[in-house]
């Protein structure tokens, strides 16, 4: 298991919206965003600024600065993405959370380990951290974040739980 986390901003908006930010903060040892995410991050209006202020003035979450220069591919992605990879490239065993399908894509290009929301409720079920993914995957949907209905049947069936 990577020892180091580096969220973008929508899985961790998602996962405080849920109240669940300590579900990262358990799996792994370090959890950093950089500081382009987290100001992308605070410039919402909801309990996930809060949420994620709270995380930082506790030192869960750790911001970093890093240069999106060094990496063509980076450049079409937004910045906290675009940064959230590039910091990913300077971290040893560390892992990115992201859910954005480009930004995903490119990661997995230049050999960054990837996991989505989804799959860190996995891990986090697997830990016995959580009993179920699918009631959670739902309030996060509920809570505005796009999961289609696709992609929740699929995550349902891995994790052998109900989807209606």
């Amino acid at each position: 298991m990577m020892k180091c986390i580096i969220a973008d901003a929508g899985p961790i908006i998602a996962l405080c919206k849920i109240d669940k930010l300590n579900l990262l903060i358990t799996l792994f040892k370090f959890c950093y965003i950089t500081a382009e995410v987290y100001n992308e991050v605070i410039l919402g209006n909801d309990a996930a600024v809060d949420c994620i202020k709270l995380a930082v003035e506790n030192k869960q979450l750790i911001i970093e600065t890093t240069n999106i220069k060094e990496q063509a591919s980076v450049r079409l992605l937004d910045k906290g993405e675009a940064t959230s990879i590039m910091l990913a490239l300077s971290k040893d065993n560390c892992a990115l959370l992201i859910d954005e399908f480009k930004g995903r894509n490119i990661a997995k290009q230049l050999h960054i380990p990837v996991i989505g929301l989804a799959g860190l409720l996995l891990l986090a079920k697997e830990k016995k951290l959580i009993k179920t993914v699918m009631p959670l995957l739902q309030d996060v949907r509920n809570n505005g974040y796009w999961l289609s209905d696709k992609f929740l049947k699929d995550i349902a069936l891995k994790v052998g739980e109900k989807y209606s």
